[in-house]
């Protein structure tokens, strides 16, 4: 009898493990930027958004081995390993949002590592590190665990971040697209999903190696696209839109960094999860018989980056202003009409077209209206925003910087109004000014952008207005001595009467980024400067 109950017990626990819901695997492999390199959970604090990360989820498996020396014993919470984290914590949260089922989440990545030699399936040279064994190792022993316990899982997906060292490699750099092919090949064999989606992360394009190897970045990225392109269980994850470790100590870096990777994260998700459908309130066009319409572009500041929407909650900038508001940035976060002015929950920061608006809406004409078109890329350069393009065209800007003005323009005046290009504000470039080999040739750059553009919008004498990007502080910069693009742009605002060159180093700024109180300043600044020029 005891015996018969017993099995009935089995019985019953083994069917009530097989009726659960399946637990959700996803791997994460790569490189630095896999592994966390250069991330810091004590500065996660400075970053509203994301003050709660650390706290622990439930039903949710984490199992690691990053560089030579850190392993987990079979599963664990999850938590930062060494002092540092990946883009798993942020990834974890994004899914519990969504579901409740189990999750486990298995990361093996190696900073420095190739996937010519050491991520090779077989084996590589006898210097290899045979990162692919130890991965396919570790994740069996996993599942070989929960099968013990007698829990069903599905392997979900890869998070794959790596291509960096690559690019430095000779062979490896010719070889990835083959390479990564065969890699992905190997782990759906050897784990036994033929069907297994793989999520490819970008290597940034806002990072140093994206700026001062740009040949490289782009080979490794063809590469990986036309596996995404011929692989309908390959997906591409954009990253250079994300936040970026600045300082070498000075100048831009080649990690994510504390914040970077905490987007990073929420970049995963958003490619692999369900995403809801965000839906806006079809507007009532005013009445106004006249539009005057601003563009605003750059970099990383005009976008605003950190400075965040929690900063300015229950305040008259997180509400919609009685203008009208379009924009791009950076490829991945475009509006689809026109709406109200308000904050755009991109990156849960927001920038200075808010206070911007806010100061100026006050000062139209009672048969006017003020509409805002923004274009932003925060990972681009000087040469992504030329007429000819560059000699990397996916990182070209202009003829779709054209293209968003014009639409913006025709569909106002299709709509009836009286449509005015008032003038563009352009924040100077963050990126290029950390190169003194890119800084120095800003200003011509810049000239010749700006010229087409009143050229290819037939407004020869239009307006552009371009506030300061300050220089960094010697603090920072140690014996390094940055070429001063301020003074060239000075000269330019000389001989161009339809340019004006305004100074914000007296504004509230870290040493690249403007912040909240920054950003806020910035807009009210361009809102002065307007004015200046309007009322000469």
């Amino acid at each position: 009898m005891t015996s018969f109950l017993s099995f009935i017990a089995f019985a019953y626990l083994l069917f009530s493990a097989q009726a659960a819901e399946p637990v959700r695997v996803f791997l994460f492999a790569g490189q630095s930027n896999m592994e966390g390199a250069d991330t810091d959970p004590k500065l996660v604090s400075d970053f509203p958004p994301y003050r709660t990360v650390f706290e622990p989820l439930e039903d949710v498996r984490y199992s690691y081995q990053t560089g030579a020396n850190h392993k987990s014993d079979g599963w664990t919470g999850l938590k930062p390993v060494a002092n540092n984290f990946g883009p798993e914590i942020t990834f974890a949260r994004a899914f519990r949002r969504q579901s409740k089922a189990p999750l486990a989440l298995i990361k093996d990545a190696w900073g420095g590592t190739t996937l010519v030699n050491d991520w090779a399936p077989d084996g590589g040279d006898e210097k290899s590190k045979k990162l692919y064994q130890r991965f396919i190792t570790h994740v069996r022993a996993r599942l070989a665990e929960l099968e013990r316990e007698g829990l069903n899982y599905r392997i979900e997906g890869l998070m794959w971040h790596q291509g960096e060292n690559d690019m430095f490699n000779a062979e490896g750099k010719q070889l990835y697209e083959k390479n990564l092919r065969n890699f992905i090949a190997n782990v759906r064999k050897d784990l036994s999903v033929p069907k297994l989606k793989v999520y490819i992360g970008e290597i940034s394009t806002k990072g140093v190696w994206g700026m001062d190897n740009r040949a490289n970045v782009t080979l490794i990225r063809n590469a990986q696209m036309a596996v995404v392109e011929s692989d309908p269980k390959a997906f591409f994850v954009p990253t250079s839109h994300l936040s970026f470790k600045v300082g070498r100590p000075f100048g831009l870096h080649y990690h994510f960094g504390t914040l970077g990777q905490l987007q990073h994260g929420e970049a995963y998700a958003k490619a692999s999860l369900p995403q809801p459908v965000e839906r806006r309130k079809k507007i009532l066009m005013p009445k106004a018989k006249k539009v005057k319409l601003i563009v605003l572009g750059g970099q990383r500041n005009m976008e605003g980056e950190e400075a965040w929407l929690a900063d300015i909650k229950d305040t008259p900038l997180s509400t919609p202003q009685a203008a009208l508001f379009q924009y791009n940035l950076g490829k991945v976060t475009t509006s689809t009409g026109w709406q109200y002015l308000s904050p755009v929950n991109h990156l849960k920061d927001f920038g200075p077209e808010l206070s911007f608006g806010q100061k100026m809406i006050p000062k139209m004409a009672k048969d006017e209206v003020l509409a805002i078109y923004k274009f932003t890329d925060s990972g681009s350069q000087s040469p992504d925003w030329l007429p000819e393009g560059s000699n990397e065209p996916y990182r070209d800007r202009y003829q779709d910087w054209i293209t968003g003005i014009k639409k913006c323009r025709d569909d106002l005046i299709k709509q009836g109004y009286q449509c005015e290009i008032s003038a563009v504000f352009w924040h100077c470039g963050e990126n290029d000014r950390a190169l003194n080999w890119m800084a120095d040739k800003y200003a011509d750059r810049f000239e010749t952008f700006m010229n087409a553009t009143r050229k290819d919008l037939d407004r020869p004498y239009l307006t552009w207005i371009l506030t300061e990007q300050p220089m960094l502080p010697a603090s920072i910069t140690g014996d390094q001595k940055l070429y001063d693009l301020n003074a060239d742009l000075e000269a330019l605002d000389a001989r161009d009467s339809n340019l004006k060159f305004v100074k914000t180093s007296d504004l509230p700024h870290k040493p690249v980024l403007f912040g909240t109180k920054g950003i806020i300043a910035l807009g009210e600044r361009m809102a002065e400067a307007w004015e200046g020029t309007r009322l000469k």
